[in-house]
């Protein structure tokens, strides 16, 4: 018995990353108007794609601290429920590195059209300072046209 609790608090010491504490970046971007390829037919249909690109900045008033890359195409339009499903994958750039996302996102057609939509998707990699990272993001459009993204992560795991 002494010997597993002797492995166990061996692999515990040597494992600390496993009790890491989570970090967290946000990110605030005014909404461009999204650069489109329409696949037709006209309103939303499957293969159509919408690229963003824009500065973000850590607080609303901020001095710009990096940019993203989003492109999101549809996968799936579902006419009956008014229903659209978009693939996503999105690029944060810092000077110190760079962090990648990824989402399957199921919008109605009222959420696109009013705003106030909100998601939460996943962080599937990073380079520079970012490599190795895992986590979560929380993407929510706020009123004047401006997204907040809110990066939960672990490094090294």
């Amino acid at each position: 018995m002494k010997n597993i609790l002797f492995v166990i608090t061996l692999f515990i010491g040597m494992n600390n990353s496993a009790f890491a504490e989570a970090l967290q970046l946000v990110q605030y971007a005014d909404a461009p108007a999204p650069l489109s390829t329409d696949a037709k037919p006209a309103a939303p249909s499957l293969g159509d794609v919408s690229i963003r690109q824009g500065a973000f900045k850590a607080t609303v008033d901020g001095p710009d601290i990096g940019e993203y890359f989003a492109q999101a195409t549809v996968v799936s339009v579902n006419k009956a429920e008014k229903q659209t499903v978009w693939s996503q994958m999105i690029e944060s750039v810092y000077p110190d590195g760079s962090i990648y996302k990824l989402d399957i996102i199921v919008l109605d057609d009222e959420t696109l059209a009013g705003g106030g939509h909100k998601h939460e998707g996943a962080i599937v990699g990073g380079t520079g300072k970012y490599a190795g990272i895992r986590g979560s993001y929380e993407f929510e459009a706020l009123k004047g046209g401006v997204y907040k993204i809110t990066n939960t992560y672990w490094l090294g795991q």
